[in-house]
C-alpha cells in the first residue's frame, strides 16, 4: 500500500515539474519572438503568391544546373522572396517557403560556375524544402520554434545580401 502512495506522489511531482517546464518553454518562445521583431529588415511586404512561388522554385532549379548564373535575376528572386517572407506569418508554410526560396537564390548568387559547387546542392536542398512547405496544408510540425528558426534564417540571408553588396562596392 505504501508503494502505491509513493508512486502516486511521484506522478504528482512529475506532473508539476512538466507543467512548470511547459510554462518556462512558452515564456522563452515569447521572449525570443519579441527579441527578433526589432531586428526585422526594412522590406516592403509583398502578398505571398503560391503559384508564383512554385514558378520561382522551378526557375531556380533550372538555374542551379547552368554554369552562368544571371546575377540580376537571382537578386530579383531573392528580393521577391524577402517580400513574401515579410508578409507571411512566421511558422507557416508560406513563410518557410519564402525563406527557403530566398536562401536558394542567395546560395546560387554565391555559387561558382563549377556545376559541382556545394552551394548549388544547398540551393537544390532549400528548393526541395520550399516545395514541401508549399505542399503542406496543415501547420508545420515545428510550431513556434520553427517560426523563430525561419526568422533567424531570413535575417542570415539578409546579412549575406548586405555582405555581397559591400564586397561589390569595394571592388
Amino acid at each position: 500500500m505504501r508503494w502505491i502512495l509513493g508512486l502516486v506522489a511521484l506522478l504528482i511531482v512529475l506532473l508539476v515539474v512538466l507543467s512548470l517546464q511547459a510554462r518556462s518553454t512558452g515564456r522563452s518562445v515569447i521572449m525570443t519572438t519579441r527579441a527578433i521583431a526589432p531586428l526585422q529588415e526594412n522590406i516592403t511586404p509583398v502578398p505571398f503568391d503560391a503559384t508564383a512561388a512554385l514558378r520561382l522554385a522551378d526557375r531556380l532549379k533550372a538555374l542551379a544546373t547552368t554554369r552562368e548564373l544571371p546575377r540580376s535575376e537571382l537578386e530579383t528572386a531573392a528580393a521577391t522572396a524577402a517580400g513574401w517572407a515579410r508578409s507571411s506569418a512566421p511558422g507557416g508554410g508560406a513563410s518557410r517557403a519564402a525563406v527557403r526560396l530566398r536562401g536558394a537564390a542567395n546560395a546560387l548568387l554565391d555559387a561558382s560556375p563549377d556545376l559541382a559547387d556545394p552551394r548549388r546542392e544547398e540551393a537544390l536542398r532549400l528548393l526541395a524544402e520550399a516545395r514541401a512547405a508549399l505542399a503542406s496544408q496543415a501547420p508545420l510540425p515545428s510550431g513556434p520554434a520553427g517560426g523563430i528558426k525561419d526568422q533567424l534564417d531570413n535575417l542570415q540571408r539578409s546579412l549575406d545580401e548586405q555582405r555581397r553588396q559591400v564586397e561589390r562596392e569595394a571592388q
